[in-house]
Formats: structure tokens, C-alpha cells, sequence
């Protein structure tokens, strides 16, 4: 293990702290609960915390007297989903703040069905050891050092990204702390890396296992990846429930490298064994608890149990296959002339782009729509250079046709699961559901694009662009962090 420790790169490392300190901004910048669902992410880590349990009482209050409390102070209600609010501000909120910390009501009277109920526990389990081993009792310091922990897991996440472009460019170093550094800066990404969400080692998990996966193609399956790969599968599937979404892919991977392995089949067979046994191993544990100890679903539940409780009610029209593909399409692609509009707007434009370039407190707090019109005349010819990049390495891709094939079946894994989701929830809620963040889990592949568009400038200029590009980051990150500042505390 020591000998594995000194050869990870010393960037690889400094890159992971760099993201650490730029979420540790990001947390002390957002104001508590200023963050989607941090309120329900919270309400499930302190009820699991301080009872053992899930939150899966019906008809129960959703959120502990604490936090109740805590939100009345800081007038929650007031400033969420209005631009013109500020946060806290006034001395008379701060000692209202200052005396719910004080006098602590009761933080162990929640536990009723609310939108993260249906999630696995394994962040709420991780932060309910952090959460009593807080030096602070009151809510508002543990959350702060929650906001912490999640900077950590997302230092991991940009470690994995450093490495998965350590296999994927091995002849150009410069990338590796490039592409790394890109993703550090990303404002959605850090922006989530300081707030209380499950998506932190959601994003962690992902990369781990397009890292293992990536590793294991150009070494072949050993033991060891194939654990990695176990490894990944399990605290992915135990973090978030859109996890299995990657399944079929990573599936596929070890089919596909027990095929390719030959002379060395047995081991690789052990080493797929071996992964999708740490998987099944994860996954039954899960169901256990649910259903001899939390007595819930098997799986916990879905996004039509987020959508209920969303709702109040269960009405909603059916869904035919025609809708699941027509309103799927439309989420990605601009509308075919004999499909029935599914939106008022354009989702790749509003949600996804502009989402990606930044939209956040409860996604009430955006830039000018100048500023993505800007972000656009960037992004196209960045993406004309990642082309010619792939072009030239056109021999190369054809050569590595089994790992494109897993990346893809992954990528469609997930954009089908949101679009599956994303249907049902419209329908029982009548809201939309989804939201840029949940295309983060393939944060490998925005940094290797961005280092394809730096090769695709070819020559002398590919370290340049390279360098442009983590520059670029970093102003979208400070500038990131300026908006949020001036939406709450102008």
C-alpha cells in the first residue's frame, strides 16, 4: 500500500486540495439551506442521526423541531425562490438564530415521508458520524462542518478525474492537471461540493468507477480493479438511487473484458466475479434493512414516491411508450415534426446549458441571459477543437471501440433514466424534475473534452489553450461565487 501511495502524483493530490478549498468557499459563501432539497437532505442525515432510523412515517412531520426552527429564523420561506430577498441580514434574524442554537429544540421529532425519503443511506450514514462528532451541538455549526465533509468527497471526486486522464492521455501529462483543475472550478460542481447533498459522493463513486473501468481496459480485469470496480458499484447504488442507471454499462465492461482477457480468462472471471459480488453483497444488505429494519420498500422507493409527497396526491394520466420517447427526445434534442410538444421551452438550451453554466441558491439565482449567450459564442469553437482532436485520433478510437461502447451504454443509461423519471415526476407533481446537476456523474468526460478541445488547437498552441482554459475555470468559478454573493447579500 505504501509503495501504491508514493507513486499517485503529486498533482493528482494538490488538485484534489484545490477543489477542497474552492468548495470550502462555496460553503461558507451559500447561506444555509440555500441549496435544492439541502433542507430534505438534512431533515433525513439529522433524523438518521439522532434516531438510527429512515424518514418513512407517513402522514409524520418531514422535519425536526431544530431545523423547523432554524428555518423560521433565517425566514427560509421568505427568501427561497424570490431574487429580490435577501438572506440574513438584520440583528433582530441573528439572535433569532443565535436563540434556536441556544435553547435547541427537539432535533429528533421528524422522521415523516418527505422528497429524499427514498433515497439510500450511505452519505446520511457518513454524515451522521460527522454529525456527532461535531465540537458544536447547534444545527447550523453541524451543517457547516456537513458543507465540509462534502468538500471532501468532492476533492475525491477531482482526484479521480486527474487519474481517469492519467489512462486516457498517458502521453500528455499537462492534461492530467488540466483537465483535473477544470472540473475543480466548475461552479455547479463546487457549488454542490459545499452544500449537504448525497450528490457529493454520488459524483465520487461515478468517477471511481469510469476510473477503474478506463484502468482495467488498457491492464486488463485483475483482482484488484475488480474489487475497485465492486467498490464503486456498491457506494454508488448505496448513495443515490439514478446510481443503477450505470449498472448495464459497468456490466457490459466486465463481460467485455472477460472476453478480451485470453491467456488470462480465469482471473479476469474472478476479478468480474468479484465485483458484481461486492454489488450483490451491498445490494442485499440494503434490502435487509429495508425491509426487516425500516420496514419500507425493498429499494426504498422512487422518484413517483418524491413526486407524491411533492404532490399531496397521486393522480396522474398514463404513460404510454410513445410519451416515454417522445418527452425523452425532447429532453436532448430539438423537436421532430410529428412529436406532440412535451415543453414550453427548450430543454438543451435552458436546462442543461444554462443550467451547466450556472443557476443557483434554489435555482432562483442566474446570470443576464447575456452571459450564457456569451458562454455559447465559448463553448462552440471549444467544441469544434475537441472534434478535430477526435478526428486525428480517429485510429485510436477504432482501436478502443469496447471502452467507447461502455461509456456510451453508460451516458444512455443515464439520460433514459432522467428522461424515465423526469415523465413520472411531471406528471404526479406537475413540476419539472430535471436539473443540470444530474449530469455531473460523467464529470470525466467534461474534463476529457476540455482537454481534447487544448489538442485539438494542435502544436505550440495546445499548452496555451490548456492553460486558457483552467484561467477560464477560474473566472467562471469566482464570478460564480459573486453572483451568489450579490443574490443574498446585496
Amino acid at each position: 500500500m505504501r509503495a501504491r501511495l508514493r507513486r499517485v502524483p503529486a498533482a493528482a493530490l494538490l488538485c484534489a486540495l484545490v477543489a477542497f478549498l474552492n468548495c470550502v468557499v462555496w460553503a461558507l459563501v451559500t447561506p444555509t439551506f440555500q441549496v435544492p432539497d439541502e433542507t430534505g437532505h438534512v431533515a433525513y442525515l439529522q433524523y438518521l442521526a439522532e434516531t438510527g432510523n429512515v424518514p418513512n412515517t407517513p402522514g409524520g412531520p418531514g422535519i425536526a423541531d431544530e431545523e423547523a426552527g432554524l428555518m423560521d429564523a433565517l425566514d427560509f420561506n421568505s427568501t427561497v425562490g424570490r431574487p429580490n430577498e435577501l438572506a440574513l441580514w438584520s440583528d433582530i434574524q441573528q439572535a433569532a438564530v443565535e436563540r434556536t442554537t441556544r435553547v435547541r429544540p427537539s432535533p429528533d421529532n421528524g422522521g415523516g415521508v418527505i422528497e429524499t425519503s427514498a433515497q439510500p443511506p450511505l452519505y446520511y450514514a457518513l454524515g451522521a458520524l460527522v454529525y456527532h462528532a461535531s465540537p458544536w451541538k447547534g444545527l447550523v455549526h453541524r451543517m457547516l462542518i456537513l458543507r465540509l465533509m462534502s468538500a471532501l468527497l468532492a476533492s475525491f471526486t477531482v482526484f479521480f478525474v486527474f487519474m481517469f486522464l492519467r489512462e486516457l492521455f498517458p502521453a500528455e501529462p499537462w492534461a492530467w492537471t488540466a483537465g483535473a483543475l477544470v472540473v475543480a472550478f466548475q461552479p455547479l460542481f463546487a457549488y454542490l461540493g459545499g452544500a449537504v447533498t448525497p450528490d457529493t459522493l454520488l459524483f465520487a463513486a461515478s468517477a471511481a468507477l469510469l476510473l477503474a473501468v478506463s484502468r482495467a481496459f488498457r491492464r486488463g480485469l485483475t483482482p484488484a480493479l475488480g474489487l475497485a470496480i465492486g467498490a464503486a458499484l456498491a457506494v454508488g447504488f448505496l448513495t443515490k438511487l439514478n446510481f443503477v442507471a450505470l449498472l448495464p454499462g459497468a456490466v457490459l465492461a466486465l463481460t467485455l473484458l472477460v472476453w478480451r482477457a485470453d491467456g488470462e480468462r480465469r482471473r479476469a472471471l474472478a476479478a468480474a466475479g468479484a465485483a458484481l459480488g461486492l454489488f450483490a453483497a451491498a445490494a442485499a444488505a440494503y434490502m435487509a434493512l429495508n425491509h426487516f429494519v425500516w420496514d419500507r420498500a425493498l429499494f426504498g422507493g422512487g422518484v413517483e414516491l418524491a413526486a407524491r409527497t411533492a404532490a399531496g396526491e397521486t393522480v396522474a394520466a398514463p404513460i404510454t411508450l410513445r410519451d416515454q420517447l417522445s418527452y425523452t427526445w425532447q429532453l436532448y434534442l430539438p423537436r421532430l415534426p410529428f412529436m406532440q410538444e412535451q415543453f414550453p421551452y427548450l430543454p438543451p438550451w435552458t436546462t442543461w446549458f444554462r443550467g451547466f453554466i450556472g443557476h443557483f441558491g434554489w435555482l432562483d439565482a442566474r446570470w443576464p441571459v447575456w452571459v450564457y449567450y456569451l458562454a455559447l459564442a465559448v463553448w462552440v469553437p471549444l467544441a469544434g477543437l475537441a472534434g478535430a482532436a477526435l478526428v486525428r485520433r480517429r485510429s485510436a478510437l477504432r482501436r478502443r471501440w469496447p471502452e467507447l461502447m461502455v461509456y456510451g451504454v453508460m451516458v444512455a443509461g443515464l439520460l433514459g433514466a432522467i428522461g424515465f423519471s423526469g415523465i413520472r415526476f411531471l406528471r404526479e407533481s406537475g413540476d419539472t424534475f430535471e436539473q443540470a446537476r444530474y449530469l455531473l456523474p460523467f464529470l470525466p468526460f467534461y474534463a476529457a473534452g476540455a482537454v481534447l478541445a487544448a489538442l485539438g488547437a494542435g502544436g505550440r498552441r495546445t499548452r496555451p489553450v490548456a492553460a486558457l482554459l483552467v484561467v477560464l475555470a477560474i473566472a467562471h468559478g469566482v464570478f460564480a461565487q459573486l453572483l451568489v454573493i450579490a443574490r443574498y447579500y446585496e
